[in-house]
């Protein structure tokens, strides 16, 4: 088998793209949740006229009408207030993610004291769960930590990708591991 020394320079490029994307929402935590929460807006206005769309177009089907209408509106109205108002959806958007990362780690509460009769370790899940539940609600008294979760990883993920680009046809090839086919 022919080794290779070649480097994977898309995973190399895209992981400086993700370092590059985690460094500055680390250093313009502001501006990022900003900018998020202003595309978060062009979002749901869009998918307000989505919904107003196909509310015209299934109009025949029993029960969707008053639904679909309220749909749209309450996408649409979200849009528009997450446009005129950024900074705070900005905030609001720390929340959703918080009240989603509160209720994994109620469910992981709860799947560990259902393992807990099995004899399965469940130590390890409710740690996980109690963790996840601090953590999220974390995120409704310093929503701006958000930013540096996600910076954190997309430096992390970035760094990973470029390595493993540099290095994967070394890997594969025996070269990285000591292993040769």
């Amino acid at each position: 088998m022919q080794t290779t020394t070649e480097r994977d320079w898309g995973l190399v490029l895209g992981g400086i793209a993700l370092a590059i994307a985690g460094l500055v929402l680390m250093f313009w935590p502001g501006l990022t949740m900003v900018t998020l929460a202003t595309v978060a807006g062009i979002m749901f206005i869009a998918a307000g006229v989505v919904d107003a769309i196909n509310m015209f177009r299934f109009r025949h089907v029993k029960g969707i009408s008053a639904w679909a209408v309220i749909n749209a509106l309450c996408n649409f109205i979200l849009g528009v207030l997450f446009l005129i108002h950024p900074i705070t959806g900005a905030v609001v958007l720390a929340w959703f993610v918080g009240a989603f990362v509160i209720a994994y780690g109620v469910f992981a509460i709860t799947a560990a004291i259902g393992l807990r009769k099995s004899g399965v370790s469940w130590g390890w899940m409710l740690c996980n769960g109690i963790v996840s539940v601090i953590c999220g609600a974390g995120f409704f008294f310093l929503p701006e930590m958000i930013v540096y979760f996600v910076a954190f990883f997309l430096i992390m993920r970035g760094v990973t990708m470029a390595v493993y680009g540099a290095t994967a046809p070394q890997a594969l090839s025996g070269g990285l591991f000591g292993m040769r086919p």
